[in-house]
C-alpha cells in the first residue's frame, strides 16, 4: 500500500533521526515510518549502511526488537517503514513523571530498568555478535505486560559512518557513547554505554539533557543514587559507574554481562522489601500514593 494512504498524522520524536508517522493498515496492523532527517539522508555512506543492518536484522530471531520491513527512497528521499510497537515510549513516559511530579519507588525503578536491561541483553545473546547502536529512552517502547521492546536498530553503522565525536553525537542524537583515543564505535560495548544513560535516566526520573551528558555523567550517578543504606543501592551505583566506564573495574562485555549484575542487584533488593509488581500500571511503583502519569500514549 502506498505510504500516503492510511495516514495517523506526524509526530517528532526529538531523537535527531528524523520525521515519523503511523500508518493504519487493516485489519490493525500498524507500521511507522521514518522520514530520514537530512543530515543522514545527504550523507553518502548512511543509506547502504541501514539498508545492510536491516537485511541483517531480516535474518534474526529478536522478539525484543521491532522489525523492520523496508528501506524505501524517491525523490523526497529515505524512508524506514517499521513494526509499530504497541505501548508508550520512555521517553514520554519519562517526561510525564518529571512534569507529574511522581517519583518511582526503589523497586519500581529497579523493575523498569531490569526490563531495558532485558531488552538490550536479549539481542547481544544472538550468535551474530549484533550491537543496536541507538539504545536511548526513544527508542524503548515500554509494553502493557512490563516488558520492552527496542525500536530504531538500524542506525548504528550509519551513525559511526558520520565521523563525529561522542559530544555532538549525544547532542544531536542522545546517543551516549565511551570514551575513546579514536572516533566512537557503535558496538556492543557501546550499547553498554548507551544503557547505562538509559538506566541512569530511570533513576533520575527524567531524561538527561543536551548539556548533562558527558560532562556531568559522574555527578549525575550519585544524585541516581544518594541513599547506599538501600537494598543494593551501591551495588547500582558501581554498575552506572561500570555501564557508563566511570569506575576503575573492568566495564561490561556486553548486556549479557550487564544483565547478570543488575539481577543480582533487583535479588538483593527484593529480598529486603516487597516484591517487584508485575505491571509498569501497579500503583505501589510510586512513592506519593499516585499511579504512573498518564501521558502521551498510556500503556493499554
Amino acid at each position: 500500500m502506498p505510504l500516503e494512504q492510511a495516514h495517523a498524522g506526524h509526530y517528532a520524536l526529538n531523537d535527531g533521526l528524523g520525521e515519523r508517522w503511523i500508518l493504519m493498515q487493516p485489519p490493525d496492523r500498524q507500521l511507522e515510518v521514518l522520514a530520514l532527517a537530512p543530515a543522514l539522508a545527504s550523507h553518502a555512506p548512511a543509506e547502504p549502511a541501514i539498508r545492510a543492518r536491516a537485511e541483517r536484522m531480516a535474518y534474526v530471531n529478536a522478539p525484543a526488537v521491532a522489525a523492520v520491513r523496508r528501506v524505501e527512497r524517491d525523490a523526497a528521499g529515505v524512508r524506514i517503514v517499521a513494526e509499530a510497537a504497541t505501548g508508550i515510549r520512555l521517553s514520554d513516559y519519562l517526561a510525564g513523571l518529571e512534569s507529574n511530579g511522581t517519583v518511582l519507588t526503589y523497586l519500581g525503578m529497579l523493575e523498569l530498568g531490569a526490563s531495558v536491561v532485558k531488552a538490550v541483553a536479549a539481542l547481544h545473546r544472538l550468535p551474530s555478535g549484533l550491537a543496536h547502536g541507538a539504545v536511548t529512552p526513544a527508542h524503548i517502547v515500554l509494553a502493557a505486560n512490563g516488558s520492552a521492546v527496542l525500536t530504531d536498530s538500524v542506525f548504528g553503522a550509519a551513525l559511526e559512518s558520520l565521523e563525529w565525536n561522542r559530544e555532538k553525537l549525544w547532542r544531536e542524537f542522545h546517543v551516549a557513547l565511551p570514551a575513546s583515543a579514536s572516533l566512537p564505535r557503535f558496538d556492543q560495548r557501546a550499547d553498554v554505554t548507551q544503557l547505562g544513560a538509559v538506566v541512569l535516566a530511570i533513576a533520575l526520573g527524567r531524561r538527561l539533557r543536551d548539556d548533562e551528558y558527558p560532562r556531568s555523567a559522574a555527578d549525575l550517578v550519585i544524585a541516581a543514587t544518594p541513599d547506599l543504606a538501600a537494598p543494593g543501592a551501591s551495588a547500582l551505583r558501581m554498575w552506572l559507574q561500570q555501564t557508563l566506564q566511570l569506575h576503575p573495574r573492568s566495564p561490561f562485555a556486553s548486556a549479557v554481562d550487564a544483565e547478570r549484575a543488575f539481577a543480582q542487584i533487583t535479588a538483593a533488593a527484593a529480598a529486603r522489601g516487597e516484591a517487584p509488581s508485575s505491571s509498569l500500571k501497579a500503583p505501589r511503583s510510586t512513592r506519593n500514593g499516585r499511579a504512573f502519569p498518564r501521558v502521551a500514549h498510556p500503556v493499554a
